[in-house]
């Protein structure tokens, strides 16, 4: 008999804990499309669409001039609009890459161009207070493809996210 109810302790408690830490995936750029989710863009909450904001502004989203899917799809207007710039300052105040992206209007080169990036995945998948960035984003430079994936990992607190542990311009943090 004490085995069984030691079995079903551990199953309670496994249930209470994956309940209380429930997680919630938003697919921004599916793998199987690599295109923006528009729908899915236009109705995050706030907060995450200043992550997608900023994700915006540090990878491309098939950008032709200052016209880039998912900043648009975010209802954010061009890039570098005050619009982002000013969720990304809000939601990320203490962010070196942040304040970088905003410092050159989150400007990203056309697709096309000779140096340019455009993500192929981008989901988030909230757990709590934490939000773990899962992308894929291809670089291409004069004929050379790079692909960088995540993911990074933050820390969602008092309205402000905290860089736990960044892939994308991990270098600027130093």
């Amino acid at each position: 008999m004490k085995p069984n109810i030691r079995f079903l302790s551990v199953l309670l408690l496994i249930t209470f804990f994956s309940k209380s830490q429930a997680q919630k995936t938003y697919n921004l750029i599916p793998k199987e499309t690599g295109k923006v989710n528009k729908t899915l863009a236009a109705s995050l909450p706030t907060s995450l669409k200043a992550l997608a904001a900023f994700y915006s502004a540090v990878g491309g989203t098939g950008c032709i001039e200052l016209d880039c899917s998912l900043t648009t799809a975010l209802g954010l207007g061009k890039q570098g609009s005050d619009t982002q710039k000013k969720l990304i300052q809000k939601y990320f105040p203490d962010d070196q890459v942040a304040k970088l992206v905003v410092s050159q209007d989150c400007y990203l080169p056309p697709s096309g161009s000779s140096s340019f990036s455009n993500f192929q995945t981008l989901a988030f998948i909230v757990t709590g207070d934490t939000v773990r960035v899962n992308y894929q984003l291809a670089v291409f430079d004069h004929g050379n493809t790079k692909i960088i994936c995540g993911p990074d990992i933050y820390l969602y607190e008092n309205q402000v996210y905290k860089n736990k542990k960044r892939v994308l311009y991990a270098w600027a943090g130093k």
